[in-house]
């Protein structure tokens, strides 16, 4: 398959998927006389188990809106940013939701989640 169909079977971008090949992380099949890229479906199946083995310890789903006005807008982010993570068969997803200005960093959830982030990078 070409490179459009499998940076869509694996749910990137094909700048992703050409940035993992030149890394080393995911190499295509020969490529066709063309110089194209092409991939397997079972190569890109057992990249995905390998990615789901290797998942992050904790996933976090952020919901906010700008004022209590849009509340109902809150409720509706959830509900999509659930169907999104079952689809995607993500489970113990931690779900965040804040109502307030996305200049403000001094929300209640987001100084603690940007802490966290970056102490999981610097490991």
């Amino acid at each position: 398959m070409g490179v459009g169909h499998a940076a869509k079977l694996l749910g990137i971008t094909v700048r992703t998927l050409q940035r993992w090949e030149h890394k080393g992380r995911l190499l295509p099949a020969p490529r066709t006389a063309s110089k194209r890229r092409r991939y397997i479906e079972s190569q890109l199946r057992a990249f995905l188990i390998l990615l789901s083995q290797s998942a992050p310890r904790r996933i976090v789903a952020c919901c906010r809106v700008s004022s209590a006005a849009q509340r109902p807008d809150l409720v509706s982010q959830r509900h999509a940013l659930e169907q999104f993570t079952v689809a995607r068969g993500l489970a113990g997803v931690e779900y965040i939701e804040e109502v307030g200005s996305g200049l403000n960093f001094k929300r209640k959830h987001f100084p603690a989640l940007m802490d966290a982030i970056a102490r999981d990078a610097g490991e």
